[in-house]
């Protein structure tokens, strides 16, 4: 990606087509998501050698992103209606913002009762965005040791269960993204796209930090992508510690939960999309992806986010 000055200068120079449409897109998804878009946030998904000043700047003196998008209180947002519709916006999404923090402080309590069943976890989805509406699930994103998945969804379920009834004021909460230890090193590896880097990358950290910087180096496919925010989580979780002998747990045991918990799971999802779809509420109804080493959801509005990410990936 070009930058918006020489090596060396702070001169602003005009955005070039690529940049602009990232821009837009990047305005559009967050549009979509009821999340704040700022231009630090752009600078950082752009790549680019510019100052937050100078990339406004940049904005604004462009004759086709400034018909298009305006620069509020150092956010981007796409013009749509008056000045009644951008500052109600805006009061949503901070809204969202604040609603959260919340779900991430949550999600570090329960995490608690769990992390020392789980090689990684972390807060992913709407939270991690910090752009979480009301009733949004808390979604966690977890690895555990390599069979010994199905295990730990055991002791998950039953202990969010509790910690649901005892704090019945609280967002759900979901195991939208768990794999094991073998899985995960097979599936991150491989280039998956700009929206499943993108959300690897914005995951909040809640344990186990030094395999999370092992997940982010064996997938150095992200950096091609969104190569600052790359080299600043890297740098976030520190240097790489030795390397543990991997604990395993119990196959025979894990084939069974699997056949078992597995397809009540399995079920429960059935179950719950055809709610869904009866509700009207389409956009919510959800894949659902299992194994003996995965558990993964993903809505339709999750896939319809991803076409738009595929933008981005042509650039």
């Amino acid at each position: 990606m070009t930058t918006l000055g020489k090596p060396g200068e702070r001169s602003t120079t005009s955005l070039d087509d690529s940049q602009r449409e990232a821009v837009l897109t990047y305005c559009r998804i967050a549009a979509v998501s009821g999340a704040l878009l700022s231009v630090k946030d752009l600078v950082e998904l752009l790549s680019v050698d510019a100052t937050e000043e100078e990339l406004e700047r940049s904005i604004l003196s462009d004759a086709v992103l400034s018909s298009k998008v305006m620069v509020d209180s150092g956010r981007v947002l796409l013009k749509r209606g008056g000045s009644e519709a951008v500052k109600a916006a805006t009061e949503e999404a901070e809204r969202r913002t604040r609603r959260a923090m919340a779900n991430a402080a949550t999600g570090r309590l329960f995490a608690r009762l769990l992390s020392k069943s789980a090689v990684f976890m972390g807060v992913a989805g709407t939270t991690s965005y910090l752009s979480a509406a009301e009733h949004d699930d808390i979604d966690f994103y977890c690895i555990t040791k390599t069979d010994g998945m199905w295990a730990f969804m055991l002791r998950a379920f039953i202990l969010s269960r509790i910690f649901s009834l005892v704090r019945r004021s609280e967002s759900p909460l979901c195991f939208s993204f768990v794999l094991d230890e073998r899985q995960a090193s097979e599936e991150v590896s491989k280039p998956q796209g700009a929206l499943y880097a993108r959300d690897t990358l914005t995951a909040m950290v809640i344990s186990g930090g030094s395999a999370y910087h092992a997940i982010l180096e064996s997938a150095s496919w992200m950096r091609s992508y969104f190569p600052a925010v790359y080299a600043r989580r890297l740098r976030e979780m520190g240097g790489p510690e030795h390397p543990q002998p991997e604990k395993r747990g119990s196959r025979v045991i894990n084939l069974f939960l699997f056949r078992t918990l597995g397809a009540y799971v399995y079920l429960k999802a059935w179950a719950l999309n055809r709610r869904l779809t009866k509700d009207g509420k389409r956009d919510s109804v959800f894949r659902t992806t299992i194994g003996p080493g995965q558990l993964e959801y993903a809505s339709r509005r999750y896939i319809e986010l991803g076409r738009m990410y595929q933008a981005l990936e042509k650039r």
